[in-house]
């Protein structure tokens, strides 16, 4: 080829990436595999970018941990609040179905199902999966957060258990680039196995790793919820409420009394009537003399001003937590489409929450497989929530069945797009 060196070309061009490469690296030595860039980012640190690395990572926006308790007793104490964690806890316990896929044989699958029916019924020392999901759900829509532990069984052929965490006491550090979460007891860190933790965060924050809780934009307005609610009952027992008034006209003074005596026999005179009025039962009646009047004051007992105002702090609660007044036993007059609408949404928020509870029980299933040696994997389904409008919806399914099925016919579709298209795969 016109005295072209071909082998010779190619040595140069190798000697000519060797030094672009890096100009220090021996000539000689294999170029190392590069498999990507580092990010020119970095992670948020526990003081911002000067922070000391070994302290534990903050929650986002530099809320203090103690909340993480205030949020528990929000929940507890106020009803607003217990409903609707409640609510979201039983929105999310859907339909779940475990698949056994990429089974090296029907042998395999039938022990991966046995490992999976056994561990639900160890989970939670026992107690079983439903009640660690249940468990599981009201940390995440309390705390923003779930966190489990994979317990192995002797000999690491099986996980014994899958217990909870509380999720209060864990933190979170960077170490040599990588997370490690550590729970503190008593002020003292205990480091977590990181293989064997499952941290489940809803509304994570950047590169912040923990979750996010819905409480944390409502304590403001709870306390004006609180204590608007305070107020009525005050203003309620205070003039709602029909009451009696007494009226004392005292009596001249006697001869040769001075007006100090006169003073004190009036006021014994008030104290022993507002005694006997006080200690009255419902049947009993008053005996007084001329100077004493009493009658009764009629209470107005409106509360529209009150409720107008109750309502509107109430809707900014029902906001925070995400929620729809209907589930949370409110009816403010909504149509249907827009009931429905906001019921979309609300399955929308349960879908997403579930994907992660899915992508956790698939870890617990499929480490007990690897510990077992079984060559299989687990797949976790969660359903969503039925529509209000049952009929729609079937028809609705059954016309995009139609639709992909005529795809797949006219060849634009091969099998497992159409399985796909259906949400089947």
């Amino acid at each position: 080829m016109n005295g072209f060196d071909l082998k010779g070309f190619w040595a140069r061009w190798r000697r000519r990436l060797a030094g672009r490469n890096g100009g220090n690296a021996h000539r000689g030595a294999p170029a190392a595999r590069v498999l990507g860039a580092g990010p020119v980012s970095r992670p948020e640190t526990p003081g911002g970018l000067g922070g000391v690395c070994n302290d534990f990572l903050p929650l986002p926006d530099e809320t203090p941990f103690e909340m993480l308790r205030a949020y528990r007793f929000l929940r507890d104490a106020v009803p607003d609040i217990s409903d609707a964690v409640w609510t979201w806890k039983r929105l999310c316990q859907t339909e779940r179905r475990v698949e056994i896929v990429e089974a090296a044989s029907p042998r395999a699958e039938e022990e991966a199902r046995r490992r999976v029916a056994e561990l639900d019924e160890r989970a939670h020392d026992g107690e079983g999966m439903a009640v660690l999901l249940d468990t599981l759900y009201g940390s995440l829509f309390t705390f923003g957060a779930a966190a489990l532990e994979l317990v192995p069984g002797r000999g690491r052929g099986w996980i014994h258990d899958v217990t909870p965490v509380d999720v209060w006491t864990v933190r979170f550090r960077r170490e040599n680039g990588r997370l490690q979460a550590y729970q503190v007891i008593d002020g003292e860190p205990i480091t977590l196995p990181m293989e064997r933790f499952v941290y489940i965060p809803i509304d994570r924050d950047g590169t912040n790793p923990y979750g996010r809780s819905m409480l944390r934009a409502i304590p403001f307005v709870v306390r004006v919820q609180q204590r608007l609610l305070e107020d009525m009952a005050r203003a309620a027992h205070n003039t709602g409420w029909s009451r009696l008034h007494v009226r004392y006209t005292p009596e001249g003074r006697n001869a040769g009394e001075t007006a100090e005596a006169h003073r004190a026999r009036m006021l014994s005179a008030m104290t022993d009537l507002r005694d006997q009025i006080s200690g009255l039962a419902a049947d009993q009646n008053i005996l007084t003399g001329d100077n004493v009047n009493v009658s009764v004051l009629q209470g107005d007992q409106r509360g529209q001003t009150f409720y107008d105002n109750h309502k509107a702090v109430e809707e900014q609660v029902i906001t925070g937590l995400h929620m729809m007044p209907v589930l949370m036993g409110r009816n403010y007059g909504s149509t249907e489409t827009y009931g429905t609408a906001q019921f979309e949404i609300v399955n929308r928020q349960v879908e997403t929450v579930n994907r992660g509870v899915g992508a956790a029980l698939e870890r617990m299933y499929n480490a007990d497989f690897a510990l077992g040696g079984v060559p299989a994997r687990a797949r976790v389904r969660l359903g969503g929530n039925r529509t209000t409008d049952v009929l729609r919806e079937a028809e609705a399914r059954a016309k995009e069945i139609e639709n992909a099925l005529r795809l797949r016919e006219a060849g634009l579709m091969d099998d497992r797009a159409t399985r796909a298209a259906l949400g089947l795969e």
